[in-house]
């Protein structure tokens, strides 16, 4: 058995060996490796929750943005109700002083339209009048007695007009 022996030590010293040369030359860098690893994934894992964070504000953020878009589109739309009225009214009393002025402006062409018509008749009438009258002499003279009459009166009216200037004029001298 001591040969048996002697190999059973040689295999145990060369597994010593090599376990010593694995302990003091591969176990440092593979714990360095292991460690820097380790580190690795840490600094992941800061970074992840860090990042995380930051989601978390800015998810927080764009609700608060949001929000205040919202709050700030509604007062955008009372301001933009309220300018539209403001305008309605505007053009409301526009249209009114409008409708006044063409009432005031027709009122006025009507009264100058009216009183146009009315000289016009007047004129009408008048030059009817005298036709009627020129008529109606006409008739009277062509009738021999009437004509004879009228220079008649004609005649007796020219003396009593002058007979009247002669009385005016011996009374002022």
């Amino acid at each position: 058995m001591s040969e048996g022996l002697s190999i059973f030590i040689g295999q145990l010293f060369a597994f010593a060996v090599i376990v010593a040369v694995i302990v003091k030359y591969v176990v440092p860098p593979v714990k360095k490796l292991m460690q820097t690893q380790q580190d690795e994934v840490r600094e992941q894992m800061a970074e992840s929750d860090k990042a995380q964070t930051r989601l978390a504000e800015a998810e927080r953020s764009l609700e608060q943005a949001i929000s205040e878009a919202q709050v700030e589109a509604a007062r955008i739309r009372e301001d933009a109700r309220g300018d539209a009225d403001r305008i309605a009214e505007q053009l409301r009393e526009q249209a009114d002083a409008e409708v006044a002025r063409i009432k005031a402006h027709g009122g006025e062409q009507i009264d100058l339209h009216r009183r146009q018509l009315v000289r016009s008749l007047q004129s009408e009438l008048a030059t009817a009048a005298l036709a009627q009258a020129e008529k109606n002499v006409n008739e009277k003279l062509a009738q021999p007695g009437e004509r004879a009459a009228s220079i008649d009166r004609f005649i007796d009216e020219l003396e009593r007009m002058a007979e009247g200037s002669l009385v005016g004029t011996e009374g002022r001298s």
